[in-house]
């Protein structure tokens, strides 16, 4: 219900998901033990993959799809320009990309 419903938004530099309010999201966020807003770590596929942006992925694999499969916010996946320097962890994601272009299988 939090990932789903959470307002999405970034504080201090950071990722934040937080309850806007609503009392059913209060209540989620007391049940998993977070505080209000609760930080959200970078990670793959959550967080756009440019180096220094903490905003959430709106698009995947639209810009520079040559280069990769990139997961991207709202402001660079609309961007035209060009390909703007990428964080390691998704550098290192795209390069354990198979033949086939998928990610290995754990």
């Amino acid at each position: 219900m939090v990932w789903q419903f959470s307002h999405r938004g970034v504080k201090n530099g950071k990722s934040v998901l937080h309850t806007g309010g609503l009392s059913a999201l209060e209540s989620a966020f007391e049940t998993l033990g977070w505080s209000d807003p609760h930080y959200v770590e970078d990670m793959n596929g959550v967080i756009c993959d440019v180096e220094g942006c903490a905003e959430f992925v709106s698009n995947q694999g639209i810009n520079w799809s040559e280069k990769g499969y990139w997961c991207l916010c709202s402001e660079h996946g609309f961007s035209k320009n060009e390909m703007p320097t990428m964080k390691g962890r998704a550098i290192e994601r795209e390069a354990s990309r198979g033949s086939d272009g998928c990610l290995p299988t754990k």
